[in-house]
């Protein structure tokens, strides 16, 4: 019976795992999996040893706050590699976390498979030499990102994106679009972020009311707890919190504006136009300036290669900014004809589908070639 060890830090990537997993085990229906990652993960079977899904940690100043947890699990876990080696360890994204494990494994002979290459193209490209010294097969999800892993050797597959997948298989709740004009307020999965750009959101969402005073306004949540501190920071302003209901809001939403991150893409998959937003702390910020090396933060912009959202970063989120430019997407105007015409192009650069299918047998392969 082959085992894979699993480390996923997101919520996002604990959805892809879960997919990922499923896929594994029509490979090999008896197929052991355990690890690190979130409830999607368990629910399709894995054994979860500590849920870091749930409380993904967002900047360099909230890592350092949560560094004595982060570190406890890292020891933990590597500990428990040595005593207990996995055919393969299957790393999904959390670079700051998952690189470092990669190291361990090596040296323990562990073959590792990363899904879901860190963002090495936006910043610390130094780390591409790092991965191929530590990394056994290289999975990624963006068509640019395989150039710059062969170029430095590393065995590596463009699989596709699964959020294709993922979307294909979503029904819409004929019951969810009451027929109002529907805008999404998406302040992302972390409670760090929701405290510092939903605030602003409402603001911005305010203004909108003032001009659509029929409009509805929705805030989909990841879990209950975040779903109650949206509620709180709201207040008295009537917007409906869900849960479970994300693609929902994406079928039906005329605008949307969110947090920049994952759901700026499957905004994008949609056609729904939107405005980006990126806030956190003033310490993280001056960091990432001297790091970050790309001309945009969303997904979007970066497939696309030119700004075809806008994004409204630190300083420059201030609602009367995002107001104006919501207000000119909002309305029937060539601006936001221009806007659909470009999101509609983004799909054909994220493969054929079939992402988790794909990376599937190349993990068997890969546990295969441990056994020779």
């Amino acid at each position: 019976m082959k085992r894979i060890f699993f480390v996923a830090g997101e919520s996002s990537g604990d959805i892809h795992g879960s997919n990922l997993i499923t896929a594994l085990r029509e490979h090999s229906p008896d197929i052991q999996c355990e690890g690190l990652g979130g409830p999607r993960m368990e629910q399709v079977g894995m054994k979860l040893q500590h849920d870091l899904a749930s409380r993904a940690i967002m900047g360099f100043t909230e890592v350092i706050k949560s560094f004595g947890y982060i570190s406890s699990i890292f020891l933990e876990t590597r500990q428990y590699l040595t005593e207990h080696p996995p055919d393969v360890l299957v790393l999904i994204d959390y670079p700051g976390f998952n690189i470092r494990l990669a190291k361990e494994a090596k040296a323990l002979g562990i073959p590792v498979v990363f899904y879901i290459s860190p963002q090495v193209w936006a910043w610390k490209k130094g780390r591409i030499q790092t991965l191929a010294r530590c990394v056994d097969k290289m999975l990624v999800i963006l068509p640019f990102e395989k150039e710059l892993y062969d170029d430095a050797d590393l065995d590596c597959t463009f699989v596709g994106h699964p959020l294709l997948d993922h979307i294909a298989l979503y029904t819409p709740d004929p019951a969810f679009d009451d027929g109002r004009m529907t805008i999404g307020l998406m302040p992302g999965s972390r409670e760090q972020e929701i405290q510092r750009i939903y605030p602003i959101m409402l603001a911005v969402a305010q203004g909108i009311r003032e001009q659509y005073p029929d409009a509805r306004f929705v805030t989909p949540c990841v879990d209950t707890n975040r779903a109650a501190q949206v509620r709180e920071l709201a207040g008295d302003f009537p917007v409906d919190v869900v849960e479970d209901h994300f693609y929902d809001l994406l079928h039906s939403a005329r605008y949307c504006l969110v947090a920049s991150g994952t759901a700026t893409l499957e905004t994008a998959l949609f056609d729904v136009p939107m405005a980006v937003l990126y806030k956190v702390t003033g310490l993280t910020y001056w960091l990432a300036r001297w790091f970050i090396q790309v001309d945009a933060i969303s997904l979007v912009n970066i497939l696309a290669e030119k700004h075809i959202v806008p994004e409204f970063i630190q300083g420059d989120a201030t609602p009367a900014s995002i107001l104006q430019e919501a207000l000119s997407i909002i309305d029937d105007t060539p601006e936001r004809q221009t806007m659909l015409q470009e999101l509609s192009q983004i799909r054909a650069t994220l493969g054929d589908g079939g992402a988790s299918q794909k990376a599937a047998a190349e993990i068997m392969r890969v546990t295969e070639g441990h056994h020779e």
